[in-house]
């Protein structure tokens, strides 16, 4: 993951755990979720690398505009 809440305390682990990590410390995580917000922030990542993509970015806008149509709002 590129970026987010969950990034953070990885990136920091080596201050208060100077040496490398074993199993017993990681498993008390095995069961973590990535928070919505993450989630939601991959999403707009990979849309976004679609549009920026000359193949990707015709399909994209179809699919953007019928998912437009198709919503209640429309």
């Amino acid at each position: 993951m590129q970026e987010g809440p969950t990034l953070v305390h990885a990136l920091d682990a080596h201050i208060t755990h100077p040496s490398p990590f074993t199993v017993e410390d990681l498993l008390p995580y095995r069961n973590a979720q990535v928070p919505q917000s993450q989630q939601e922030a991959m999403k707009r990542r990979k849309i976004m690398k679609k549009a920026r993509s000359k193949k990707q970015r015709p399909i994209l806008m179809a699919d953007l505009e019928r998912r437009y149509r198709e919503s209640p709002e429309f």
